[in-house]
């Protein structure tokens, strides 16, 4: 019997730690994995992708406003209305114009009037009997001069009147030749030419004029107002802000030495500060080639592949490779 006390001990010894050992190896098994940590390389700030600062194309005093901060627009809504009573009376002029200038290059092209020409070959007819006249003057008085019947005084006068007689049977001819020719072709090419003008002119104030209607050039949100009412907007001064918070990016910097680490198309997450315990998908669009000598970063420009509501342009962000 006291043989048999040591065996026992022994084996309950032995079921003992077998028991432990299968209760180790199955809280072992139970124990949640370690999450891996995201390790994040570079920061910078969330920004749009599309924004634009609006200015007006023409100098005028502000009519209308329909927008303020924080409105939504959709591109080519109408932001601001300016005054162009100034300029509509100018489309006035310049419509006036080109209308005078067609006008004018129809009745060169036209030709002229048939009591012009009828008055020009009346007119050369007269010339003509007056010319025959003189003719025949001047040749009775020449043949009478040289008889020595009648003075040198007098034919030198019956000279003069024939060559008078002459030139104005040649300038009804030439009148004549010219209204049954038309407006030479010089005369065609100088009204056509200001008929051009006048219609470029009148398209530079339709131009303007449609200018007094400011438009938005992208969809998104009004993030600045600049100007009232009566106030005189001017070229070249931003009026009007819009940001699309719909396509975000983040313009972080990298060290250099971690250059080799990145490139264009790699997927990376991205963390807010002022959104704790979410985070973003995104892509690197561009890894600037040139490394600033001051701070010896690298600009690198992150895409965020999804909109969130809560994100907003000048957060700050950490971004992190993805593995």
């Amino acid at each position: 019997m006291k043989r048999m006390i040591p065996l026992v001990v022994f084996t309950a010894l032995l079921l003992g730690g077998c028991g432990q050992a299968n209760q180790s190896a199955a809280r072992l098994q139970n124990r949640p994995a370690k999450p891996s940590r995201e390790v994040y390389i570079m920061a910078g700030k969330v920004d749009a992708t599309t924004q634009a600062a609006v200015t007006a194309k023409i100098t005028a005093r502000v009519a209308r406003i329909n927008v303020d901060v924080g409105s939504r627009v959709k591109q080519g809504d109408p932001l601001i209305i300016l005054d162009t009573s100034d300029i509509r009376a100018q489309l006035r002029q310049a419509e006036a114009a080109v209308s005078t200038a067609q006008a004018n290059l129809s009745k060169i092209l036209a030709g002229s009037r048939e009591n012009q020409i009828s008055q020009a070959q009346a007119n050369l007819e007269g010339a003509t009997i007056s010319y025959r006249n003189s003719k025949k003057s001047y040749d009775r008085i020449k043949e009478l001069y040289q008889q020595e019947a009648v003075p040198l005084l007098q034919f030198e006068s019956a000279q003069t009147q024939l060559a008078a007689a002459e030139a104005q049977y040649k300038s009804a001819q030439q009148q004549l030749d010219m209204l049954k020719q038309g407006e030479t072709k010089e005369t065609v090419n100088i009204s056509e030419s200001q008929l051009k003008q006048a219609q470029a002119a009148l398209g530079v104030t339709k131009t303007q004029l449609s200018n007094g209607t400011i438009l938005a050039p992208i969809s998104g949100t009004v993030t600045a107002k600049n100007i009232n009412v009566g106030e005189l907007a001017s070229p070249g001064v931003a009026l009007v802000s819009i940001v699309n918070n719909d396509h975000l990016c983040v313009d972080a910097y990298l060290p250099a030495s971690l250059i080799g680490k990145v490139k264009q198309g790699q997927r990376v997450i991205v963390k807010v500060s002022e959104i704790p315990g979410k985070k973003f998908d995104g892509e690197i669009a561009v890894v600037n080639s040139v490394v600033n000598s001051l701070s010896k970063n690298v600009l690198v420009k992150v895409v965020l592949s999804t909109a969130d509501p809560g994100l907003k342009p000048g957060m700050f962000a950490e971004i992190a490779l993805k593995k």
